[in-house]
C-alpha cells in the first residue's frame, strides 16, 4: 500500500503544476500499487484546482479520486487523533499532513508520494519524491 499526498495528485492533472513532470514519471511505478488516500487530500486537490485553471470536468477528478482502492472518510476520532500527532511535533507539521499520518498508521502504510519535505520528519516513512 502507498498514500498519495495532495502534492503528487495536483501534479498529475494540473499541467502548469512544479511537479508535472515527476508526477507523469512515477505513475507507472504505482501502476499494481494499493493507491491510498483521504479526506484531506481530496479537499487539498480541489481546493487548489480554482487557482490553477484546471478547466476539465470537476466531475470527472472526483470520480477518479473516489475510485482508488482505499478511501480513508475521517472521522471525528481520526481528528482526534491527528491532533495528537500536531502536539507530539510539535506543531511544526501541519495539520493537514497529520491527518495524512494518522490514515498511514491506520492502514499500516509506511511509503507516501510527496513533494512535502515534512514527512521526512517522521523516522517511519519512506517519502518517495
Amino acid at each position: 500500500m502507498i498514500f498519495l499526498d495532495s502534492s503528487y495528485i495536483k501534479g498529475l492533472i494540473l499541467k502548469n503544476d512544479d511537479y508535472n513532470h515527476f508526477s507523469k514519471r512515477v505513475k507507472p511505478y504505482l501502476k499494481h500499487e494499493t493507491k491510498v488516500i483521504n479526506t484531506t487530500v481530496l479537499v487539498e486537490v480541489l481546493n487548489s484546482i480554482k487557482q490553477n485553471n484546471y478547466d476539465n470536468d470537476v466531475n470527472e477528478l472526483l470520480s477518479c479520486l473516489e475510485n482508488l482502492d482505499v478511501y480513508d472518510f475521517l472521522a471525528m476520532k481520526d481528528y482526534e487523533e491527528s491532533m495528537k500527532w500536531f502536539n507530539y511535533f510539535g506543531k511544526t507539521i501541519n495539520f493537514s499532513d497529520c491527518t495524512i499520518v494518522n490514515s498511514m498508521i491506520k492502514h499500516s502504510i509506511t511509503r507516501i508520494v510527496s513533494f512535502d519535505s515534512d514527512f521526512d520528519k517522521i523516522g517511519a516513512f519512506e517519502r518517495i519524491h
